[in-house]
């Protein structure tokens, strides 16, 4: 493992580390050797047969996801990037582009045609040398309530507007824009309106930070009955969201009924549950904020219980909590995913 100092960072320096990891990474008839000139750099892989191609070669200090496109739209834009470190959201629009990409941490990714290269390999997922920003992640309540906002509002839409929308500061909204804009997840116009958003960054970028256990208060019990006889006294609770497989794409039948409440002891007390750890088919959770509660769904069951109807949370709320539950929990979250691409895609959105 290379050790990062941020400091000065020089990019003859960094050039001669990258070059000495790519070398480690190579069969060892295969050689990496630097070229060009400091303000053109190339690197250089020789096979043993004789045959070798030329990359051209940026290197930075650092590459921030909103650098991306601006190195892309040069008239000779490089064939490779070095850095100290590339965050996942730079690595990712990096490869979409075409571009191969080390770090000294020892994330690197490059794929040549012709002589056949591909070389990939895991460094570091967080920076061991962040520079100080004023936000660095979506952890939080305030943070949810943004990108919930993002991800089911109509855009065009102001800072100030979608600050009334998630109900939010002002100045916590701001900031939470401007960290997902340097993250090139959203894009703003010259009015500083969200005018873009990629919503399936969003959602993954969120999911890092989210997690369904983690960021919710969580208490298991049983429905002895089985899920069936759940879904009618539903309408016991004055307020509820169903999330999980029950909110899902439908591909597999839920094996758990996880409900968000306002309290799990008084909502079991009037579903009739049963306290459990070993064997728990419901789970009730205390939300990590009311936005659980907004934008909600009304979805029929179906398998066995003919004309109930529940409520659920947004697609949106679904992906991510689905994304970090047990089981086909993942899977089920690529396939809304998936859904949500269809209907927003008829939709003209």
């Amino acid at each position: 493992m290379f050790r990062v100092m941020r400091n000065n960072v020089k990019s003859g320096t960094v050039l001669r580390d990258a070059m000495v990891l790519m070398q480690s990474r190579l069969p060892e008839d295969w050689l990496a050797s630097p070229g060009g000139s400091s303000l053109q750099p190339t690197l250089t892989l020789r096979g043993p047969n004789g045959s070798q191609v030329t990359l051209g070669v940026e290197v930075r200090a650092s590459l921030e996801p909103r650098d991306v496109a601006a190195i892309m739209v040069r008239p000779v834009p490089p064939q490779m990037v070095m850095a100290p470190y590339l965050g996942p959201r730079t690595r990712d629009l990096l490869e979409q582009s075409g571009v191969g990409f080390v770090d000294l941490t020892g994330n690197l990714r490059l794929v040549v045609s012709e002589p056949c290269i591909f070389l990939s390999a895991a460094g570091a997922a967080r920076d061991p040398v962040p520079t100080p920003r004023a936000l660095q992640s979506l952890r939080g309540a305030a943070a949810g309530r943004v990108v919930r906002a993002l991800v089911e509002l109509a855009l065009p839409v102001g800072v100030r507007g979608l600050a009334i929308a998630a109900e939010t500061p002002l100045a916590t909204v701001s900031r939470v824009v401007s960290f997902l804009e340097t993250e090139a997840i959203v894009m703003r116009d010259a009015e500083k309106r969200v005018v873009e958003v990629d919503w399936q960054a969003l959602l993954v970028r969120w999911s890092t930070d989210y997690a369904i256990t983690r960021s919710n208060e969580l208490q298991t019990y049983l429905e002895p009955r089985g899920l069936a006889s759940l879904y009618p006294k539903l309408s016991r609770l004055s307020r509820y969201a169903a999330t999980g497989s029950l909110a899902g794409p439908g591909i597999a039948p839920p094996r758990i009924a996880m409900l968000y409440v306002d309290e799990p002891n008084e909502a079991a007390e009037a579903l009739g549950l049963v306290p459990a750890e070993a064997g728990a088919n419901v789970w009730l959770l205390r939300p990590y904020d009311d936005v659980v509660f907004v934008r909600t769904q009304q979805r029929l069951i179906r398998g066995g219980v003919a004309g109930v109807t529940i409520v659920t949370v947004s697609d949106a709320q679904a992906v991510v909590d689905l994304a970090s539950c047990p089981g086909r929990g993942p899977q089920e979250s690529e396939a809304l995913v998936e859904r949500m691409k269809e209907q927003r895609d008829v939709a003209g959105v």
